[in-house]
């Protein structure tokens, strides 16, 4: 792997922790080289959430997709994203920061998706955040492992 390709997956891992985890949690990192993929996962010893994920990364180490899975005691919700561009992955890092900490429609659309098991009306919405590419397949989510919804 040549020291380019290094330093943009040390930035790229930067944006995880810094815009798409914006707390203080151990945030643990691997990378695949062969599947130009790597993984994440953090553990909350507070709240007791788990998160997993995962980004897809091209041969300059540009982020094309990435995904997290978001687990608390038997519950979980999966969210995935197709980046529309090289430069869109830390703007919407930040962007779904914000969303899933602060964002009291998001927090309604989650809740009644957990109650109702559809999903399509909270992934509609998360398709309109910053940096998405186009196409049906640009955001996916599930709740509990259930049906995928695709916006």
């Amino acid at each position: 792997m040549s020291k380019r390709l290094n330093k943009k997956l040390r930035k790229n891992n930067k944006v995880v922790e810094k815009d798409l985890f914006a707390s203080n949690a151990d945030i643990e990192f691997e990378n695949s080289a062969f599947e130009k993929t790597t993984y994440f996962d953090s553990f909350d010893v507070i709240t007791g959430v788990i998160t997993e994920g995962s980004y897809e990364y091209d041969k300059k180490g540009r982020v094309d997709s990435y995904s997290l899975r978001i687990t608390l005691g038997d519950s979980s919700i999966f969210h995935g994203f197709e980046m529309k561009n090289s430069k869109s992955f830390k703007k919407h890092a930040s962007h779904l920061s914000y969303i899933l900490n602060y964002d009291t429609t998001y927090s309604s659309l989650l809740s009644d998706a957990v109650a109702s098991g559809d999903c399509q009306t909270l992934t509609h919405y998360l398709d309109q955040l910053n940096g998405i590419g186009k196409g049906v397949t640009s955001t996916a989510s599930s709740i509990n492992g259930g049906i995928m919804c695709f916006a």
